[in-house]
């Protein structure tokens, strides 16, 4: 072997044996982790009291229709459709515009809501 071999054999041990002593005294070298106590943060709030069938079918409530959700409701009740027949005289444009869907889901919820009523 040639000296050249020699020497960047040498090299590489004494990296190697650099980066052993390193990760074992990692402990020492860094920091200790934080540990987190609170809770995770919340994104989305339950609603206070969830709508049984037997008041939605009392009521009218939107949420009877397949896609509707508590927070597309609360958005459509905010806009002043508060009920399915209010969804069933709504243009596509108007319900997607207050719910924030496209027009062909709004079309959907149209149709479902004069099946209902």
């Amino acid at each position: 072997m040639n000296n050249t071999a020699k020497n960047l054999i040498r090299v590489a041990g004494v990296v190697a044996g650099i980066g052993a002593a390193v990760w074992a005294m990692r402990d020492r070298l860094l920091p200790a982790p934080e540990v987190h106590n609170e809770p995770p943060p919340r994104f989305r709030e339950a609603p206070s009291q969830a709508p049984t069938a037997a008041s939605a079918k009392a009521t009218g409530d939107v949420t009877e229709i397949k896609g509707i959700g508590p927070v597309t409701a609360d958005k459509l009740t905010s806009a002043g459709i508060a009920d399915i027949a209010a969804i069933a005289a709504s243009t596509p444009g108007n319900l997607s515009t207050a719910a924030g869907v496209s027009e062909t889901v709004a079309r959907r919820w149209i149709a479902a809501a004069k099946t209902i009523t």
